[in-house]
């Protein structure tokens, strides 16, 4: 799902980038659709880019970048929009949380509404050393703040699908990814909140590999689905468009083991990875 255009600053910036892509492959002489043949991809594609309906990938950019001599400059400009259309995004996503009824996420790592503040530090603090640009500890408080969602008289239903490789990555340290794996036993003692595990043995639907997938139930019946994966992310509410994430995760679920089998795993990793005996 490709990010959305026209959203503010960020929005400005992608059409910098596509006009900028447009102006050096005219400069090459080249046709999109023999500029796509050199990266390779699309004509659609890089038709796509120049019209700032969409930003390309990494990879992508990079091969843009060294085909058509741009010395880096491509690169910057991604980089910049990149991150403004995250944040605007990313604030999108967080407001249709508050007000979702039911809410589903996927993801590679342990999901931001029920991370403890010592493993959201540890993620942001990586994020601030790779990217900067942001308030470590603002951030932090934001991500915290989030989780009031789950104490409120009559919380949303929270159902979370979680990769094992999350339980095993070490974030921060042992400490602290024991007593993350101890938050998510106790929050998944409560009736509207389930988590299961997609086992190392099952592969991710789809071949995603994505960092975040989340679906979210409007109190009007609408459903959203928001898709991140570091700098790229989309947001979607087209009923066709979101019906390919609802049936993502389905198969998701489907292949993971069921929320008993998947709190036991848990437990033995907190006993043999992350207890004060714990082998190295």
């Amino acid at each position: 799902m490709g990010s959305s255009g026209g959203v503010g600053p960020a929005g400005s910036l992608q059409e910098l980038f596509g006009r900028r892509l447009r102006r050096l492959r005219e400069r090459h002489g080249l046709t999109q659709t023999e500029l796509g043949r050199k990266v390779p991809i699309s004509q659609g594609r890089i038709a796509q880019f120049e019209n700032a309906k969409e930003l390309p990938t990494a990879d992508v950019v990079r091969r843009l970048d060294a085909v058509l001599d741009a010395d880096g400059e491509l690169v910057d400009i991604w980089g910049m929009a990149g991150r403004g259309v995250y944040w605007s995004l990313a604030d999108t996503f967080r407001e249709a949380e508050e007000k979702a009824i039911r809410l589903y996420h996927f993801a590679n790592m342990i999901p931001g509404i029920v991370q403890t503040e010592d493993y959201a530090r540890a993620i942001i603090t990586e994020w601030y050393e790779l990217l900067g640009g942001i308030d470590i500890e603002e951030s932090v408080k934001a991500r915290m703040d989030r989780q009031s969602l789950l104490e409120k008289p009559n919380p949303p239903w929270l159902w979370c699908v979680v990769d094992e490789a999350a339980l095993h990555r070490v974030v921060g340290s042992r400490a602290v990814m024991r007593t993350q794996l101890l938050r998510m036993l106790d929050l998944g003692t409560r009736p509207r909140i389930t988590f299961q595990v997609l086992p190392f043995q099952q592969a991710i639907p789809g071949g995603f590999a994505s960092t975040i997938v989340a679906l979210m139930a409007m109190p009007d019946g609408r459903q959203l689905a928001y898709q991140e994966a570091g700098l790229h992310c989309g947001f979607a509410a087209n009923p066709e468009e979101v019906s390919s994430y609802i049936a993502f995760y389905d198969h998701a679920r489907a292949r993971a083991l069921p929320p008993a089998e998947s709190a036991d795993l848990i437990r033995t990793l907190i006993e043999e990875q992350y207890s004060d005996n714990a082998q190295l």
